[in-house]
């Protein structure tokens, strides 16, 4: 889904400035085509959507929202089946609480996927918002039940980032009132410094940054999705386009997955908007020992990124622009040193045990394991462990020794076997919560001199929070 999603704003922002050509175009609907195919595999049969898909006990409540959102945006482009799209909204409509909430169902293994939307008002301002991009009115029950939810929250005190999610969902529902009256709590808050705008958000340790590009990013799309604030036009959302494009990395993307996928749809809503079919721009960069590049942007070339290395590093460089238009000029300098491995976020160890005198023993590996990052919790969890030569993997074997049956954190959730290591995949680990594993390997042939045998553990989706290890043969000759 994070590689579905943003082909479907490019194709928006290209179609709506005439600017998409054929090959583009064939191009964005394979990626569709192949998203969207691939998708339905997480499908459940009530239409809701997870991350094990069918093997999961149910659909999870952001990730089915998303799906649907992303399923009906996409019916302009290429085949959805609208029964998918329909089963989905049904599904969380059940959902949805006396007081018009929407109650959060299911588990998400991707934690950083859905952004900042962890409370009850964050996660129905997003389904609402979801909703109405489909072009479902504010009559529908659904979303008339959820907007009461919203405004009653107005009674209490939330967060910057739920203000934000609130500003555009009621602007999606044409209520002008509750936009301004939000618009102007935002206005308060905001951080501006050399013409650029954001907002900021207590770090309390269960975020990352990633939430301010979303809340910078809510709070434009808010602004370029309904009719034009008195004192926030142009100029106020430039400032914001101003800081978002200052906190993209070198491929275009941001900090993480949602907070990417909500600035590109910002973005593109943006340029959208304030798409002009004319210009042409050179821009002359001369490095400190007088080397000079030059880049001509015109409107044949202005969908093309233009590169050239920096000569020296560090230096002084001059960049002169002459012409008429907008050109995003950045620089990016990397350093091919690799960092130190996180050596703090994960504690492992292993071992094997067995009998060593049977004709083709069977030996029990014990894989240890206790997650001591910066998190709460992380997300999916692998642990790849390979067998000892000349042994081979029993994957069916694999079991939780420890820790509370009722809960599922540590549940293994699915093992495969890939090139003769076992690949574990674990719902998720609670911060310093230990647990223990086991799994058979089986002998197959001998083999002299045998060498001890590797273990990993990951985070899936922070893979640079990672640990080693090794185990030996209990067995004095192989």
């Amino acid at each position: 889904m994070l590689l579905f999603a943003p082909n479907i704003f490019i194709l928006q922002y290209l179609e709506s400035t005439n600017q998409l050509t054929p090959q583009i175009r064939s191009t964005a609907l394979t990626y569709l085509v192949t998203g969207y195919q691939r998708e339905l595999n997480y499908k459940h049969n009530d239409g809701s959507y997870s991350a094990f898909g069918m093997s999961d006990p149910s659909g999870n409540t952001w990730l089915t929202a998303f799906v649907m959102k992303s399923f009906g945006n996409a019916k302009r482009y290429i085949f959805i089946d609208p029964v998918f799209v329909d089963q989905a909204k049904a599904w969380l409509g059940k959902r949805q609480q006396r007081n018009g909430c929407f109650a959060s169902v299911g588990q998400l293994l991707h934690t950083d996927m859905q952004g900042g939307v962890t409370d009850e008002v964050t996660l129905s301002a997003y389904i609402t918002a979801a909703i109405l991009e489909l072009k479902y009115t504010v009559k529908d029950p659904v979303v008339k039940n959820s907007l009461m939810c919203l405004r009653n929250s107005q009674a209490k005190e939330i967060s910057t980032y739920a203000t934000a999610l609130l500003f555009y969902t009621f602007t999606l529902a044409g209520d002008q009132g509750m936009r301004n009256k939000l618009i102007t709590k935002l206005n308060a808050k905001a951080i501006v410094s050399g013409g650029k705008r954001h907002w900021s958000r207590v770090n309390d340790g269960s975020v990352t940054d990633s939430l301010e590009i979303e809340m910078a990013s809510y709070v434009l799309l808010g602004l370029m999705s309904g009719p034009q604030l008195s004192g926030f036009g142009l100029g106020y959302s430039s400032s914001i386009v101003q800081w978002l494009v200052q906190q993209q990395n070198a491929l275009g993307g941001f900090a993480s997955t949602q907070d990417t996928v909500v600035a590109l749809q910002a973005l593109a809503k943006y340029s959208t908007i304030t798409y002009r079919p004319s210009g042409a721009v050179t821009i002359t960069i001369k490095s400190p020992s007088g080397v000079i590049n030059t880049f001509n942007i015109n409107q044949s070339n202005r969908l093309l990124v233009q590169k050239s290395k920096l000569q020296q590093v560090p230096g002084d460089y001059n960049v002169k622009a002459k012409g008429k238009g907008c050109v995003y000029l950045q620089f990016n300098l990397h350093y091919n040193i690799p960092p130190p491995p996180d050596r703090s976020s994960f504690i492992l160890s292993a071992s094997a045990s067995g009998n060593c005198r049977v004709p083709r023993p069977s030996l029990t590996v014990t894989v240890t394991v206790k997650y001591n990052g910066r998190r709460l919790r992380t997300n999916m969890v692998i642990i790849e462990v390979k067998p000892l030569s000349g042994f081979s993997v029993d994957e069916t074997s694999v079991q939780l020794v420890n820790g509370n049956s009722n809960s599922n954190d540590g549940a293994v959730r699915r093992v495969d076997k890939i090139q003769g290591t076992a690949i574990i995949y674990l719902r998720g680990l609670k911060h310093g919560m230990e647990k223990v594993y086991t799994l058979k390997i089986v002998k197959d042939f001998s083999v002299e001199n045998l060498k001890p045998a590797l273990v990993k553990v990951y985070d899936y989706y922070k893979i640079g929070e990672r640990a080693a290890t090794v185990y030996t043969s209990p067995c004095p000759f192989q």
